[in-house]
């Protein structure tokens, strides 16, 4: 589901193998539990959808060796029609913090539906050194080839901060994040220039400046100059998205902060 691609891979390199970099910094970055109201911030006249209301929790967990990601979100969708739908998702992973194991389950229901997809991707070390595989147990065993230039989602984000922190302004890589039974895809990010303005809440984890991001999603193997979507996303140093906006095309869906909970790292 695109939603989860945008919410998890927060998210100019070449596309081609890169040679081994060395592992970003998580220095800063706060573990937190967050909760998004979910509304519709646009839709054009050709759109079939209407409104969009929701809610999305998500949680970042530092567990000394890797990362926890965990996401559930539900969003009822109105059409034009009268009708409409809703989608719930879970989203369930763990990824080193070297970067190169990283497993995941996605549990999805619309419309008296269920889909599970489960699965593992292994890249070797250094990173960028050669290339890494993706197995998918659920829906059917699956396997896909990962280039030596793919990242998993922690690693990518940690790596859009540090490009943010140089002040770079462009930064493109591979990413795989085992939402769809596909390899790694393509995320193109336009970094703004820093902000500091008011939050949607009160919190010190949200104190100073952001930046405004603009994430392009392409479909594996997409050749075409325009994204499957698009998302914009205010981050803070320490990885907390304080607002996000998917784009569609069609719609736009706004993603913004109500609560915000700071946890303690575990002991290790």
């Amino acid at each position: 589901m695109r939603v989860i691609r945008a919410i998890v891979s927060l998210a100019t390199a070449s596309l081609m193998a890169f040679p081994a970099i060395a592992a970003p910094s998580a220095d800063g970055i706060v573990a937190h539990r967050a909760l998004y109201k979910i509304t519709l911030a646009r839709a054009t006249s050709a759109s079939e959808i209407i409104d969009v209301r929701g809610r999305m929790g998500f949680e970042w967990r530092d567990e000394c060796d890797g990362w926890a990601i965990e996401q559930r979100y539900l969003m009822s969708f109105a059409k034009a029609s009268g009708d409409g739908y809703e989608i719930s998702s879970s989203y369930t992973t763990w990824e080193a913090k070297a970067g190169n194991v990283y497993r995941f389950i996605v549990e999805r229901e619309r419309g008296g539906g269920s889909e599970q997809v489960k699965g593992r991707g292994v890249m070797p070390l250094p990173l960028g050194s050669g290339s890494g595989k993706a197995v998918f147990s659920d829906p059917e065993h699956k396997e896909f080839l990962l280039t030596a230039d793919t990242l998993m989602p922690s690693e990518h984000t940690l790596r859009l901060i540090d490009e943010a922190k140089k002040g770079k302004k462009f930064f493109q890589a591979t990413v795989f994040d085992g939402s769809e039974v596909e390899p790694g895809s393509l995320v193109s990010a336009v970094i703004g220039s820093p902000k500091s303005t008011p939050a949607a809440i009160d919190h010190p984890a949200l104190a100073g400046s952001y930046w405004p991001v603009r994430l392009a999603f392409f479909k594996p193997g997409q050749t075409e100059s325009a994204p499957d979507f698009e998302m914009s996303v205010d981050l803070l140093e320490n990885g907390i998205a304080r607002r996000m906006l998917l784009d569609y095309g069609d719609f736009r869906v706004a993603m913004t902060l109500e609560r915000l909970e700071v946890i303690d790292r575990k002991g290790c």
